[in-house]
């Protein structure tokens, strides 16, 4: 099993990727965005994290991208890309359609879905490819 870990050149590359439909490119506060990047991943040690499972460093990607508004638009997208790359590369799926996905990620922005919610919600979203 890989682990993947999102880096910050991923980000400014699916935050490009989600400006090709439209929107105000750039970026808010670097900060945000180097915090919500690194949030699935804190611990003492690698794969020793507070966020073990990929359903809760997705959670934690997603609510830190979009709650931390680090760009000045096109946050939820660059969070659907990045969730995407980190499945991808972690050998994982997920398994939910287009308008479901949307609908939570505007949920997560409008603070209705907080981290545990959206943890649980990809719990039963995120499986392995063969499964």
């Amino acid at each position: 099993m890989r682990n993947y870990r999102v880096t910050w050149n991923d980000a400014m590359e699916g935050h490009q990727y989600a400006m090709r439909d439209g929107g105000r490119p750039g970026i808010r506060d670097e900060n945000a965005i180097h915090s919500a990047l690194a949030r699935p991943y804190y611990g003492a040690r690698p794969y020793h994290s507070y966020h073990r499972w990929i359903w809760q460093k997705a959670a934690a990607l997603v609510h830190g991208i979009i709650a931390n508004h680090g760009f000045v638009d096109g946050n939820k997208r660059t969070a659907l890309y990045l969730v995407d790359l980190l499945a991808e590369n972690s050998d994982w799926d997920i398994d939910v359609g287009d308008e479901e996905i949307e609908n939570m990620f505007v949920r997560v922005a409008d603070g209705q879905v907080g981290y545990e919610e959206l943890a649980i919600w990809f719990r039963g979203k995120i499986r392995r490819p063969d499964a």
